[in-house]
C-alpha cells in the first residue's frame, strides 16, 4: 500500500439565499482516534443538541459493526486492486457514528476528525472545502463546494500528490481516497465515474494539474499563481 498523510482540510460554510447572519452552534471538541473530533450543530433545543453532542462523544471510540467496513473494504478490493486497511479508515466510521447520534436532533451539523468533514443538513448550505497543497498547509491547491456528505483527502509526496473523495458517508470517503491515491490521477478520474451508485466524487491534484470528474464542473476552484 502506497504511504500516505492525511491533508487538512480549510472550510468554511455560508447560508445560501441569506444576508443574516447564521446562528451561533452549539460546539464540542474532544481527542480520539489519536486526534481530534470537532463538532459544531445548529438548531432551536439547544439543551437537546449539548446532550447529543456528548452522546456523540461517547460513541467515537467504540469499534462500530465490522460487516460495513468489511465489506467496503471487499468492494475497494475488487475495483482498484488496493488492499485498504481496516485500522486506516477509522475516522471516517467515527464520523460517521456521531452522525447517526445527531441526525433527526439537529437542523444541521458539521462534523470534523482530522481534517475530514461530514455535514448533516439541508444542501442549500454553501460549504467550500480548501484542499490543502501537502508541500505547504498554507497553499491552497484547490477548493471545491460540499453540497452533504463527507470530504476526505489523502496525499503523499511525488506523483499524484493528493486526491479528495466527496461521498456520501464518512466511511466511504475516507476508504476511497486511500484507495485512489494509489491508483493516480488518470485511473482514479476514470473509475470514479464508473461507481455509479457509490456516488464517489473526486478532486486529484498531481505534479502538473488539479483536475477533477464531471459532475464537480462548476464546484472546484483552482487558484491562479
Amino acid at each position: 500500500m502506497v504511504p500516505f498523510m492525511r491533508t487538512v482540510l480549510i472550510l468554511s460554510l455560508a447560508a445560501a439565499c441569506s444576508d443574516a447572519p447564521p446562528p451561533a452552534p452549539v460546539a464540542r471538541v474532544w481527542p480520539v482516534l489519536g486526534t481530534t473530533m470537532s463538532a459544531a450543530a445548529w438548531g432551536a433545543d439547544t439543551a437537546r443538541i449539548g446532550r447529543a453532542l456528548d452522546a456523540a462523544r461517547d460513541t467515537a471510540d467504540r469499534p462500530g459493526p465490522a460487516a460495513a467496513v468489511d465489506s467496503l473494504r471487499r468492494e475497494i478490493r475488487r475495483r482498484t486492486g488496493i488492499a485498504v486497511a481496516a485500522d486506516g479508515i477509522q475516522e471516517g466510521a467515527a464520523l460517521d457514528r456521531a452522525a447517526r447520534v445527531l441526525a433527526g436532533v439537529t437542523d444541521s451539523a458539521l462534523l470534523d476528525i482530522g481534517g475530514q468533514f461530514l455535514w448533516i443538513g439541508p444542501r442549500a448550505t454553501k460549504r467550500t472545502v480548501g484542499i490543502a497543497d501537502p508541500a505547504n498547509s498554507l497553499n491552497a491547491l484547490a477548493t471545491v463546494e460540499m453540497r452533504s456528505g463527507s470530504v476526505s483527502t489523502s496525499s503523499q509526496a511525488g506523483g499524484t500528490v493528493a486526491v479528495t473523495v466527496l461521498a456520501p458517508s464518512g466511511l466511504a470517503a475516507d476508504a476511497w481516497s486511500t484507495a485512489l491515491l494509489g491508483l493516480g490521477c488518470d485511473s482514479a478520474l476514470a473509475l470514479a465515474p464508473r461507481l455509479g451508485a457509490l456516488r464517489v466524487s473526486v478532486v486529484c491534484a498531481d505534479s502538473v494539474r488539479v483536475r477533477w470528474t464531471p459532475d464537480l464542473d462548476g464546484r472546484v476552484l483552482v487558484p491562479k499563481h
